[in-house]
């Protein structure tokens, strides 16, 4: 399961810094994914992995019950990714897509398309704050 952002032509409403707004955007719309994502052991939080454009591959057998180490994981690729304009969120574990259309009750609407769902409300709050 992936999903990639390419905003580049939403930032028109932050001229001033598209890079701030996609950073950011990117920042919290991963962020709300993760937290967002049903838990048991906490393998499959861990295993959300930021990319650029090309999706990443690969999973871990690490574990992250609160999200908060793939969340700063996350977070770290894209403060740091030289180019800014795409960035990509993974699970690559083969029961992603079940858990996103219902399989888990924590998460009976999903959890990526709930969330994607506010991008343009996230857009419009980042845009916002940019001077």
């Amino acid at each position: 399961m992936s999903f990639a952002l390419d905003v580049t032509k939403f930032v028109e409403k932050a001229k001033k810094n598209p890079e701030k707004v996609m950073r950011q955007v990117s920042i919290k719309l991963f962020s709300a994914i993760i937290k967002a994502s049903p838990v048991d052991t906490g393998r499959f939080r861990m295993n959300w992995m930021a990319s650029g454009s090309t999706p990443a591959d690969g999973t871990t057998d690490a574990t992250d019950k609160s999200g908060n180490t793939a969340t700063g994981k996350v977070t770290s690729f894209v403060l740091n990714a030289a180019d800014w304009h795409t960035f990509t969120l993974t699970n690559n574990l083969p029961y992603a897509q079940r858990l996103e259309y219902g399989w888990s009750q924590q998460a009976p609407q999903g959890f990526v398309r709930v969330n994607v769902s506010r991008f343009q409300q996230l857009l419009n709050e980042e845009a916002s704050k940019v001077k």
